[in-house]
C-alpha cells in the first residue's frame, strides 16, 4: 500500500499543476488520502478537534442529503485526513514537488504575458479576468495564495539564488492584482518580523508593499485597479446574504456544498458553492458546532507549529476572510504538503 500511495502522489501533483485545465485532482486527492491511511502505523489522533469537525460535517450532510454535496464532502474529509495523518515524502517526491511549484509559477507568468485576456472564458461561467495572472486555476485570487505559499517556502529555504527566486515569485503575485493576497503577504511577513525581532524584514516588507501599490500598472479592466471599490461593496452584500442563510440553520448548518441550492444568487458560476469567506461558508454548512471545532483545530495546528507552518496558516486564514480559500482543493493540498515537507 505504501508503494501505491507513492505512485498516486505523482499524478496528484501533475493534476495540481494543470489545475482547472484538466480538473481531475479530486480523484487523486481521495485516492492519496485513502492509501495514506493504510500506510499509518498508528491511527492515534493528535488534533482531535479536526476529527470532531469532520463528524459534525457528516451529520450535517445526513440531515440534508444531496449526492453531489456528499462527493464534495468526501474530498473535504480526504484533505483534512492529510493534516490528521500526515504522509511521509521521500527525497524523490520532495524534488518532484519543487519542480511542480516552479513550473506553476513559470506557467502563470507565461499566461500573463502571452494570454492576458481571459474574458473568452466568461461563456463557460468563469469570471472574465483581463490583464491579470490567473494561471492554470482560472482565478487570480486563488493563484495569488498558491504563489504566496511558494514565496514563504522559498523564504524559509536554504537555496541558491534565493533573492532572485523571491523576486520572480513576488512579481507573479503582483500580476494577479489580488488585494487579499497582497494583504496576506504584508501580515505574514510582519508576523515573521515580530517573531524574529527583525526590523529589516518588517521595513523591507512594508516598502515592497507600498511600492507595489504605487508602481503596479493599471491596465485596461476594472480588475487591475487596486483602489477599486465595487468588489468591496459586493463582498459586503455577499456576507449579508451568507449571514441570512446561517441564521436559518445556525446549529448544524445546511450541509457541506448545499449552498448552490439555497444561495439567493444561485447560478451556474463556478464560485456559487461558497461565500467570500471560508469561515462564513463553514458556519453556513456545518453550523456553529462545526465552526467552533474547526477554529479549535486550527488553533491546535498553530500552537504546535514551527514558524514556517504558522506563516502558512496566517496566510491562508487572512486570505480566507476575503475568499473561500481555506478548503479550496489546490490551496489546502499545498498547505498539507508544505507542512509535511518542512517538518521532515
Amino acid at each position: 500500500m505504501e508503494t501505491l500511495s507513492r505512485l498516486i502522489f505523482y499524478p496528484l501533483l501533475i493534476a495540481f499543476f494543470w489545475g482547472k485545465l484538466f480538473p481531475i485532482i479530486d480523484i487523486f486527492i481521495v485516492l492519496f488520502a485513502i492509501t495514506n491511511l493504510f500506510c499509518q502505523k498508528s491511527l492515534n489522533i493528535k488534533n482531535k478537534y479536526l476529527l470532531f469537525f469532520t463528524l459534525v460535517a457528516i451529520i450535517s450532510n445526513l440531515l440534508y442529503f444531496n449526492l453531489i454535496a456528499w462527493l464534495y464532502l468526501i474530498r473535504l474529509l480526504s484533505l483534512i485526513s492529510l493534516f490528521i495523518y500526515p504522509p511521509k515524502l521521500n527525497q524523490n517526491q520532495s524534488k518532484f514537488l519543487n519542480i511542480i511549484l516552479s513550473a506553476s509559477v513559470l506557467f502563470g507568468l507565461i499566461q500573463y504575458f502571452i494570454w492576458p485576456d481571459f474574458t473568452i472564458f466568461a461563456s463557460l461561467n468563469w469570471d472574465p479576468h483581463l490583464y491579470r495572472l490567473v494561471g492554470a486555476y482560472f482565478d487570480p485570487t486563488f493563484t495569488g495564495l498558491i504563489f504566496l505559499f511558494i514565496l514563504i517556502y522559498i523564504f524559509f529555504s536554504k537555496i541558491k539564488y534565493k533573492n532572485i527566486l523571491l523576486f520572480i515569485v513576488y512579481l507573479a503575485i503582483s500580476f494577479t492584482y489580488s488585494r487579499s493576497t497582497l494583504l496576506s503577504f504584508l501580515i505574514v511577513f510582519s508576523y515573521i518580523a515580530i517573531i524574529k525581532k527583525s526590523k529589516k524584514i518588517f521595513f523591507t516588507t512594508l516598502s515592497i508593499f507600498i511600492i507595489t501599490l504605487i508602481l503596479l500598472p493599471r491596465m485596461p479592466g476594472e480588475g487591475t485597479k487596486l483602489e477599486r471599490t465595487s468588489s468591496f461593496f459586493a463582498k459586503i452584500e455577499n456576507y449579508k446574504q451568507g449571514i441570512s442563510i446561517f441564521i436559518k440553520k445556525p446549529i448544524l448548518g445546511i450541509g457541506y456544498n448545499n449552498i448552490p441550492n439555497l444561495n439567493p444568487q444561485n447560478n451556474q458560476s463556478h464560485s456559487n458553492s461558497g461565500f467570500d469567506s471560508s469561515l462564513l461558508t463553514i458556519a453556513i454548512t456545518t453550523g456553529i458546532c462545526g465552526l467552533i471545532f474547526l477554529l479549535l483545530g486550527l488553533r491546535y495546528e498553530f500552537i504546535h507549529a514551527n514558524l514556517f507552518y504558522q506563516s502558512l496558516l496566517i496566510a491562508i486564514l487572512t486570505h480566507s476572510l476575503f475568499a473561500n480559500s481555506l478548503f479550496y482543493p489546490y490551496t489546502a493540498l499545498l498547505l498539507a504538503l508544505l507542512k509535511i515537507k518542512k517538518q521532515k
